[in-house]
């Protein structure tokens, strides 16, 4: 979850993905990166060992079907009340954690839950200056009225989800789908475009159309594309997964080559790169193979991300994270829209009540993290 960028959505087999697959690594930006200096000690000893990233489903429903979609949990009622998010948000934000994303489910069918929500975090970040919060939304209830709701808390991020142009994007979440995303986006208010990142999950059908959806995301006065891979599984049927080492070609090409023309986007345009351990720790390993992620060379941002630059003209970069451990409870833990708590992979599965690790209606969340500590340092 880096929650977004730098990821940490759990573990995951090959052998047990759910059935309808799942865009590995689908948390969102958090916000990108904040590029403070070098990483100096090339170990993990210094990086948080506190889930400093929290990402929340403020529901389980959503207006789109998308072929790709990996929540196999499928229960909808019982919703935390707005002072159960808060009183546990309390909490998290007491024991260290600075990054909030409302990952969904889709977070615009909760449209006053996820509005007070954000006003929450708007106080409390005058309290903390570094606190971090936003959400991840497919776009298409992003009405001009919200969006300007919205943008007056001053949220870090908003995640746009396109997957690509008209044909591809509707193909994956279906007919309309990208014309109304589109036109809401083009009705957002200007002080709010600086804060949008469009999440791009790349997939077999759509891997060609990065450069020119760059351009068109770039025409529309957008900035920042996260790119997250679709990784084949033994249990792929749709056909959208794909290869690690396709991923990390493609990868190779746009951070190492000219796979994207900077030149025809605005200055200071950035196309993060995203791989996450737990779920695609293969993609990490060939990343370092192919040198498109050098550990030598590491940055470290005020987050404690650790990724590599790319600059490209006009002030533009590509940037690449790099996780080398399991970030879940560790750095990073999910809750779902009724209580429950873990890493993004639990959601991968129906049986999702019986795989998280506890709900904050039964135990303090303090206590929850306490006991999942131990556990992983036994």
């Amino acid at each position: 979850m880096a929650v977004g960028f730098s990821g940490s959505n759990g573990g995951i087999s090959k052998k047990n993905i759910g059935a309808n697959n799942m865009a590995i690594g689908f948390s969102g930006s958090s916000g990108g990166i904040e590029a403070v200096g070098r990483y100096k000690k090339g170990g993990i000893d210094d990086l948080p060992n506190l889930p400093d990233y929290v990402d929340y489903f403020v529901n389980n429903r959503c207006n789109l079907d998308c072929k790709h979609c990996y929540v196999q949990y499928s229960e909808y009622k019982n919703e935390l009340t707005l002072r159960e998010w808060t009183k546990t948000f309390d909490k998290l934000i007491e024991l260290g954690a600075l990054t909030f994303g409302n990952v969904g489910r889709e977070p615009l069918l909760s449209p006053k839950k996820t509005l007070a929500l954000l006003e929450y975090f708007t106080k409390k970040k005058k309290e903390i200056p570094r606190l971090r919060f936003g959400l991840v939304t497919n776009g298409t209830l992003l009405k001009e009225r919200l969006a300007k709701r919205i943008t007056e808390t001053s949220p870090d991020y908003i995640d746009i989800s396109i997957d690509g142009l008209k044909k591809e994007h509707d193909f994956t979440r279906g007919k309309g789908s990208y014309t109304r995303t589109i036109t809401n986006i083009k009705n957002l208010p200007e002080e709010i475009l600086s804060k949008v990142f469009v999440l791009f999950t790349l997939m077999n059908h759509n891997k060609e159309s990065i450069k020119e959806l760059a351009e068109n995301i770039s025409g529309l006065g957008l900035n920042r594309l996260l790119i997250s891979p679709y990784i084949k599984t033994t249990k792929d049927r749709t056909g959208l997964g794909l290869e690690t080492e396709a991923v990390a070609e493609i990868y190779r090409k746009i951070a190492c080559e000219d796979a994207i023309d900077f030149k025809k986007l605005n200055p200071n345009f950035e196309i993060l790169l995203k791989s996450d351990y737990d779920l695609q720790k293969d993609l990490v390993n060939a990343l370092v193979e192919k040198g498109t992620v050098d550990r030598k060379n590491l940055l470290i941002d005020d987050y404690k991300v650790l990724f590599n630059k790319y600059p490209k003209n006009n002030g533009s970069a590509v940037l690449v994270n790099y996780i080398p451990y399991s970030e879940t409870f560790s750095r990073a833990i999910r809750i779902s829209h009724n209580g429950y708590v873990g890493g993004c992979i639990e959601m991968c599965f129906s049986d999702y009540t019986k795989r998280a690790k506890g709900n904050i209606r039964e135990t303090p969340i303090e206590e929850i993290l306490r006991q999942n500590s131990v556990q992983a340092n036994r």
